[in-house]
């Protein structure tokens, strides 16, 4: 079962799921505030990375400039229950709201929560 929850005024999805998710954040960066949004989301991910149940992160940004969509951020969890609690950590809150209250900042987010419905590796019979 699903419930909404307002994290740092952005809606998530709190899935409580007990098998794995990932969470994909699309975010759209101003070109001149990329190296400070990246400082910030480093500091982000420092607190994320020390919450049970977190796999992984990765930042990935767009070659092209121009596009709206700059940086996607994928982070895989061992389940949704361990996002939940981890999105409840007052540090890992504390540094959401660094990056989303820099005046120096103009970016939006736009987490969504996923599972995998289908994974496909070379030689799979789809």
């Amino acid at each position: 079962m699903s419930r909404d929850i307002s994290f740092e005024g952005i809606r998530l999805n709190q899935s409580g799921l007990d098998s794995p998710v990932t969470l994909i954040n699309a975010f759209t960066v101003p070109v001149e505030e990329s190296e400070r949004f990246m400082m910030r989301w480093r500091d982000n991910v420092r607190a994320m990375s020390r919450q049970p149940g977190f796999v992984r992160a990765v930042m990935y940004r767009a070659l092209d400039d121009t596009v709206e969509t700059r940086f996607v951020n994928i982070a895989d969890w061992e389940s949704g229950k361990a996002l939940d609690a981890a999105r409840e950590d007052p540090e890992w809150r504390a540094s959401v709201h660094r990056i989303l209250d820099d005046p120096e900042l103009h970016i939006v987010a736009r987490p969504v929560d996923f599972r995998v419905e289908l994974d496909v590796r070379p030689g799979d019979e789809v």
